[in-house]
């Protein structure tokens, strides 16, 4: 059976990506990939940033979103 895993990281350059959840299908894990991605948004609109804080650093610098598949065996 395979299994997709949605990955994320906060910071690449010091640490490496978790698993932060497990779906059946990869339309499943896609959608909770843009979900989390949405909220990482909405938290970065919400910073009182200039527009020059945010050219330099847009809400999605140094972090990591990602799908793996995994053959699960009995």
């Amino acid at each position: 059976m395979k299994v997709y895993e949605f990955l994320y990281n906060s910071d690449c350059c010091e640490s490496a990506a978790s698993t932060i959840s497990i779906h059946v299908s990869r339309k499943g894990a896609e959608m909770a990939l843009e979900f989390h991605k949405n909220e990482i948004i909405k938290e970065w609109e919400d910073e009182d940033l200039t527009e020059s804080e945010r050219l330099q650093y847009p809400y999605d610098f140094d972090q990591y979103w990602g799908i793996i598949e995994t053959e699960l065996k009995q």
